[in-house]
């Protein structure tokens, strides 16, 4: 193996710019709440419905399971 590699600067940029991104959109849902930044995507349609749909449902805490554990 060559001991003498590179790496190369743009992906290096590309994870820290993600990681800042990832820290400023937490930031952003904790301090607004998950709810409040889902109805604004949804009303400016920003997500399609379906996916609006998809995560409606596995976000509700209400939901009952559709299987029992002693079964």
């Amino acid at each position: 193996m060559d001991s003498d590699k590179k790496i190369d600067k743009t992906l290096v940029y590309y994870v820290l710019g993600g990681a800042a991104v990832g820290a400023v959109a937490g930031y952003i849902v904790k301090k607004v709440g998950f709810k409040n930044v889902l109805n604004v995507l949804k009303t400016k349609k920003i997500i399609p419905e379906t996916l609006m749909e998809t995560i409606s449902e596995f976000t509700n805490k209400n939901q009952e399971n559709d299987f029992d554990l002693e079964e």
